[in-house]
């Protein structure tokens, strides 16, 4: 396979690839939380204004000092589509410098059904199904793992605006197992980061089927082996 037809573990390590390095030297774990809340945020900003955005942005032309005063008003009002691909360039960032094996805790925690009710689609809030154990094949690309949350969450069922509460809710308790853990540094509240990287990237993946567009090509479209900002290969600017 090739991009943007790559599974999760592939979209990944394309980030390690560009930006491990400057990521490591410039910032800590709480600046890549901090950089992936703001753009969740400013996508559900988008959400707010109804606008759904375009990859194509442009800096602003008067004259700044720094690179980051000159894209960020055009990030914040840039839509729902480039903010949440954008965060999740952070989150595979923080994953990455976490070790996180991304696709292994997101197919651990929905093997093709609801990871509460246990059902395909979704029937929250009834009762748990306990004997729905049917064998399913995993999805082997990022556009099937969107595919099969479609299946499960069907947009139909919800809002964007539902489903953009639901992705604000999961950051914070991400956030949260985050702080937890790097301040108790128990195996328990790690375990628990895992889960909740996958119950965040469910609700990525929620809010790019409620909008309805191709999370893998547009992420490959803005993210195409090289840096969004610089268009190196090996990330050379500041600012992600």
């Amino acid at each position: 396979m090739a991009f943007p037809n790559e599974s999760i573990t592939k979209f990944q390590k394309m980030i390690w690839d560009i930006y491990g390095v400057p990521d490591d030297r410039l910032y800590s774990n709480w600046d890549l939380l901090s950089n992936m809340e703001r753009f969740t945020m400013w996508a559900l900003k988008g959400i707010r204004k109804g606008k759904t955005g375009s990859l194509n942005i442009k800096p602003q032309r008067k004259k700044v000092e720094s690179p980051a005063e000159s894209f960020s008003h055009v990030f914040s009002t840039a839509g729902i589509e480039f903010n949440l691909l954008v965060a999740f360039a952070w989150f595979l960032a923080l994953t990455n410098r976490l070790h996180i094996d991304l696709e292994k805790q997101v197919w651990h925690r929905f093997p093709y059904k609801c990871s509460y009710c246990n059902n395909l689609p979704c029937l929250c809030p009834e009762k748990k199904d306990l004997k729905n154990n049917k064998n399913v094949n995993q999805p082997k690309t990022l556009a099937e793992f969107q595919i099969m949350f479609k299946n499960i969450y069907l947009p139909e069922k919800r809002t964007l605006d539902h489903a953009g509460v639901h992705l604000a809710e999961e950051l914070g308790e991400l956030s949260e197992a985050l702080h937890l853990f790097l301040g108790t540094h128990k195996k328990k509240y790690f375990k628990q980061l895992e889960i909740e990287a996958a119950d965040y990237f469910s609700c990525l993946m929620g809010v790019a089927n409620s909008v309805d567009f191709n999370f893998a090509q547009s992420f490959y479209q803005l993210f195409p082996e090289k840096c969004h900002v610089c268009g190196q290969k090996e990330c050379i600017c500041n600012f992600f």
